[in-house]
């Protein structure tokens, strides 16, 4: 039997006890054999408690960091496609100053000669992680992060001036906040900037007159796509890493939940932009193929594992049309906005309405939900900080007792409820003076429906497929129900079907052919609309 003593530079103490052992009698074990880690806290102090568990836990990190309290640690992995990852080294190196950070490069079984590139780069505060082969992205779980915070760099991904400073001024904004990303180029999930270039360096010069701090432009998200991501250090301790169960589809949309779940905020930084050097179209057929099914086995996935919520569905429902509607210069920075979602499935519509209202540097937006499904009720609760009620429609108003609302804005179509003028009488009590509903009414008398009515079948782009039954009402309907409630409806903005070019001109001619007395182009137009989207204002 020998000993060896192993001393590492940190504080920690290994000594390991070596024997030969016989695998076939485990009794035959020497008792004394062991492995014996000591970890050296003579010089750490004791966390304090602090006032709730957001400040409890930051206490907790601090203490255990020690000097290392306003380190950051930068992780980069790269798994061949050596010149991007050049760019994206060299891009953290440029433009990331008068800030504290380690630098954990992760060659993850490249083949290029990555890992010789990281070994020629200069830091002082650099390690490398060399796994030999690429089994999937699980590395940053086997080397100790040592910073507060921890910024998660993909290696296709270009940084900017101010990019880290920006997200750290948003992060160390409210202890609530979990994980704060920057606006990209060749994103999804509304992560986009309207920021066009032909070249890395009009890139930077564009995006140094962008990065500039901002408040006003830190949105609140349900879900988030990570290209790029700065995240408190504690939130790996909360809620673990990426699931592997995922591999790279939907692993976003998983951590996001459980960040969210576990009571931290999603902030979108529309004041930081970077690059991400990606386009999906220049994927072969076959990559695409593997791409689509990768998505559709993810998609299923998360929705088994959260019972039934889909991350797309019932996350992306960002009501454009409903939020352009809202005039924020209504309000003063000064006042408190009480806003109402009714249906709003994880509650995207609510936020959206926040983070228009903060753009004006209105703050102070209290939101409140009610739902007729109690899937939705925990992710309500993790955005609203009122109250959120799951029930019967027909019981929305006895939920809120005398309480009124700034703003109401409905989810799904109001004629997809049974009695929807019903309901549409019961949401304007809701209503504060001078207040708001915002509402859809589905186009009952579309083309689809002539198509349907003759017997033929139309199948249109899965975002735009009804989810519930439609009740058929018109337009003009609706608006003289608005008027005798003694109502007025402020604005109407109209959403068009995304029709295929070759499908206008057989709508045109069977509206043609039809011996009306009414305009045929007038017809035309009203028959290709989907929605008409409502502002309903309270006298």
């Amino acid at each position: 039997m020998s000993n060896k003593m192993k001393h590492t530079k940190g504080s920690v103490t290994t000594m390991e006890k070596k024997a030969e052992v016989n695998v076939m009698n485990p009794q035959s074990v020497s008792a004394d054999q062991y492995t014996l880690i000591i970890e050296n806290t003579d010089n750490v102090e004791a966390p304090k408690p602090g006032k709730g568990l957001f400040e409890s836990r930051k206490n907790r990190i601090e203490a255990s960091l020690g000097s290392n309290n306003d380190l950051v640690s930068i992780v980069m992995q790269s798994f061949n496609r050596l010149d991007k990852t050049k760019n994206c080294v060299e891009s953290i190196l440029k433009y990331t100053n008068d800030i504290n950070y380690e630098l954990i490069l992760i060659d993850n079984g490249s083949t290029d000669g990555t890992l010789d590139y990281f070994k020629s780069i200069k830091h002082p505060q650099k390690t490398i992680v060399h796994v030999t082969k690429n089994i999937g992205s699980y590395v940053p779980s086997i080397y100790k992060l040592k910073g507060k915070y921890v910024a998660n760099v993909c290696n296709d991904t270009y940084v900017t001036k101010n990019w880290l400073t920006n997200l750290l001024t948003c992060m160390k904004s409210d202890e609530t906040i979990g994980i704060a990303v920057p606006v990209i180029s060749n994103g999804s999930n509304n992560q986009g900037a309207d920021i066009s270039f032909n070249s890395l360096d009009e890139m930077q010069a564009k995006a140094a007159l962008h990065n500039v701090s901002n408040p006003c432009l830190w949105q609140e998200r349900i879900r988030l796509v990570i290209q790029l991501a700065l995240y408190k250090r504690e939130i790996f301790d909360l809620v673990g890493l990426a699931d592997y169960g995922f591999f790279h589809d939907f692993a976003d949309d998983d951590i996001s939940f459980r960040i969210r779940r576990a009571g931290y905020k999603l902030m979108l930084c529309r004041d930081t932009f970077v690059h991400h050097d990606h386009i999906r179209q220049n994927m072969s057929s076959e990559e695409v193929a593997a791409f689509d099914r990768s998505i559709e086995s993810g998609r299923e996935d998360f929705q088994n594992k959260y019972y039934g919520v889909d991350a797309w569905s019932d996350v992306n429902n960002y009501e454009p049309a409903l939020i352009t509607l809202l005039n924020p210069k209504e309000y003063s920075p000064k006042e408190s906005v009480e806003v109402l979602g009714v249906d709003v499935y994880c509650g995207t519509p609510i936020l959206e309405v926040k983070n228009k209202l903060k753009e004006n540097a209105v703050f102070s937006t209290n939101l409140s939900a009610f739902s007729t499904h109690a899937k939705y009720w925990l992710d309500l609760k993790s955005i609203c900080t009122k109250n959120v009620v799951v029930d019967r429609i027909g019981n929305i108003n006895s939920c809120f007792n005398d309480e009124k609302f700034d703003i109401i804005i409905l989810g799904k179509p109001i004629n997809s409820f049974e009695n929807s003028l019903g309901l549409l009488e019961n949401l304007l009590k809701l209503v504060k003076t001078n207040g708001h509903l915002l509402v859809n009414l589905r186009n009952s008398f579309d083309f689809t429906s002539l198509i349907k009515s003759l017997g033929g079948n139309v199948t249109m782009n899965e975002q735009f497929e009804d989810r519930q039954l439609i009740f058929q009402m018109s337009i003009d309907d609706f608006l003289i129900k608005i008027d005798k409630l003694g109502y007025r409806h402020n604005r109407i903005i109209p959403e068009n079907w995304p029709v295929d070019q070759n499908l206008l001109p057989i709508i045109s001619k069977a509206i043609s052919a039809i011996n009306l007395n009414t305009n045929p182009q007038e017809i035309y137009n009203r028959s290709i609309i989907r929605n008409f989207s409502i502002d309903i204002v309270k006298k």
